[in-house]
């Protein structure tokens, strides 16, 4: 869970990140980032509220809210002002909460908020996998403490990475068929690393997710795919908005060489985009390859371009 608190810091630039699970009745903290350690097996009367009310929660200023005015961590040393939390429900019932903090009055945009219940998904999936691995090593007679393995983050780039890009699309597509609006897929190959590998390649990766970072919306679930190729998921965008985006993409992109091994290199990529019609049907898998399509008629192009299709 603790890469879950520090996934969570560093998507919404907030000082505090809370995971508590329930156990015998009792809703105690497993993992935090931004917390003395001895706060790990407390309850807290923030997450409370989040089960109570079914959650997310989100509070812009706790000393405005009489119910958390006086809390040791608002009133004392940590001075806590501002808060949100979404359920954990791995098997469909709450079973803990995820929850930002921040020491200064905030609020989430909708964006934002669908950013978090994301990441509760994911951390969902995390509680899952840890129960079965537990489970699995009762049963054989091993250690229960061995971790789950899942990993969230691409450990060079600081994306996601393409398992939980794949969780996190599944999940968009059930919610953008409720609500029948548009999406779209980027799918990112970097030009030109010909001869550079190893280390220098990852430099030159995390250089061009960084730049790409820089032009996506926050809400835009980013990830590497697998080598130098970058996936980008928009929701809620059609297909003239997303090939803006990929423009503004390239050309963030290429304004600048990056530096590896004392050399400046050029850097120029590949995008392919995929996109729906608002109220159309489409599957993950089919947005997905029809972005990778493209990308190979933009590399086929020669590179340094943008090639567009819609969902047939």
């Amino acid at each position: 869970m603790e890469i879950v608190t520090r996934i969570a810091r560093r998507l919404f630039r907030a000082p505090v990140a809370v995971v508590s699970l329930a156990s015998k009745g009792t809703l105690r903290v497993v993992a935090c980032e931004g917390l003395p350690a001895s706060v790990v097996g407390a309850e807290l009367a923030f997450d409370r509220e989040v089960l109570r009310s079914d959650g997310p929660l989100v509070i812009p200023d706790l000393i405005a809210d009489p119910r958390f005015c006086d809390h040791p961590w608002v009133a004392g040393a940590l001075r806590l002002r501002f808060y949100a939390g979404a359920v954990l429900a791995p098997d469909g019932r709450p079973a803990g909460v995820l929850a930002v903090a921040d020491r200064e009055p905030n609020s989430l945009a909708t964006a934002d908020l669908l950013m978090l219940r994301d990441l509760a998904r994911l951390a969902e999936t995390e509680v899952q996998a840890g129960l079965r691995e537990r489970a699995r090593d009762v049963h054989s007679g091993g250690s229960a403490d061995q971790p789950a393995q899942q990993v969230f983050l691409d450990a060079r780039t600081r994306l996601w990475s393409r398992h939980a890009m794949y969780e996190l699309i599944d999940r968009e597509f059930h919610r953008s068929r409720r609500e029948r609006d548009a999406v779209a897929a980027i799918v990112v190959d970097i030009d030109r690393l010909t001869g550079i590998e190893g280390e220098e390649a990852d430099t030159v990766i995390a250089e061009v997710a960084r730049r790409l970072r820089d032009v996506v919306r926050r809400s835009d679930i980013i990830g590497r795919a697998h080598g130098n190729r970058l996936l980008i998921f928009l929701g809620r965008c059609n297909l003239e908005n997303a090939v803006k985006l990929a423009e503004r993409m390239r050309h963030g992109t290429r304004k600048l060489p990056v530096q590896v091994g004392g050399d400046s290199v050029p850097i120029t990529v590949a995008l392919g985009v995929a996109a729906s019609e608002a109220g159309s049907e489409w599957a993950p898998d089919q947005l997905l390859r029809v972005a990778e399509e493209a990308v190979g008629d933009a590399l086929a192009a020669g590179g340094d371009t943008v090639v567009a299709r819609p969902l047939d």
